[in-house]
C-alpha cells in the first residue's frame, strides 16, 4: 500500500512539473515537433515529457562525453552504406520488410544518422556505437523523442538491436540488413526469357 503511495506522488509531481513548464511563458506558443512515422524505433508510450527531458539531458552528457573520449571515432562497420528495417518487434506488434514501408536509417562517419522511408529523410540525430560494450546509443535531434539505447548484434550484412532497459527500450527489438542505396516502392520484375 505505500509503494502505491509513493508511486502516486511521483507520477503527481511529475504531472506538476509538466503543467508547470507549459504555463512557464518559455516557448509556450511553439507546439511539440510532431514524431514523424518514419521514425520506426519510436517507442514511447506512458513515458512523461519531463521524463523524456531528463533522459535527453543525460544521453547528451554520455555522447559528448563518449565522443570525446573516443576521439569521435565511428565505425565502418556501422556508417558503410544504409540499414533497411526488415523486422520489428515489440509487445504490442510485429512488423516485417513490406509492412515496414521501406524504412531505414544511415549511420555517418561524423557520428550522426538520418532515418526515413523509402527516398524521403524523416528526421536526424547523433549516436554512439560502443564496439566493446556492442552498444548504441541514439539521440534524436527532435526534442520529442526520448533518447534510446540498444545492444548491438553485427553478423556480415544484418543488424540486430535490442533495446535496453535503461532507455525503456527493452520491449523492443529490430532486424536491419545492409542495403547499398535507399530501398526502392517498386519491384523489380523477372526480365523475359
Amino acid at each position: 500500500m505505500r509503494s502505491i503511495f509513493i508511486l502516486l506522488m511521483v507520477f503527481s509531481l511529475m504531472f506538476a512539473a509538466c503543467k508547470s513548464d507549459n504555463t512557464s511563458g518559455k516557448g509556450s506558443s511553439a507546439s511539440p515537433t510532431p514524431i514523424s512515422d518514419a521514425y520506426i524505433l519510436s517507442n514511447q508510450m506512458g513515458i512523461a515529457p519531463i521524463e523524456i527531458e531528463a533522459m535527453r539531458k543525460a544521453a547528451s552528457e554520455t555522447l559528448a562525453f563518449r565522443k570525446k573520449e573516443s576521439g569521435n571515432k565511428s565505425y565502418t562497420i556501422m556508417d558503410k552504406d544504409i540499414w533497411a528495417f526488415g523486422g520489428f518487434v515489440t509487445e504490442s506488434k510485429t512488423l516485417f520488410t513490406d509492412s515496414l514501408g521501406g524504412a531505414w536509417i544511415d549511420f555517418k562517419e561524423n557520428l550522426t544518422y538520418d532515418y526515413g522511408k523509402f527516398d524521403q529523410k524523416g528526421g536526424s540525430g547523433h549516436y554512439f556505437y560502443d564496439m566493446e560494450k556492442a552498444t548504441l546509443l541514439m539521440l534524436d535531434d527532435n526534442p520529442a523523442i526520448k533518447a534510446q539505447e540498444f545492444e548491438v548484434k553485427l553478423r556480415d550484412d544484418m543488424l540486430v538491436i535490442v533495446g535496453l532497459f535503461n532507455t525503456k527500450d527493452n520491449n523492443i527489438q529490430a532486424k536491419l540488413d545492409r542495403m547499398p542505396a535507399y530501398p526502392s516502392k517498386v519491384k523489380p520484375t523477372a526480365a523475359p526469357l
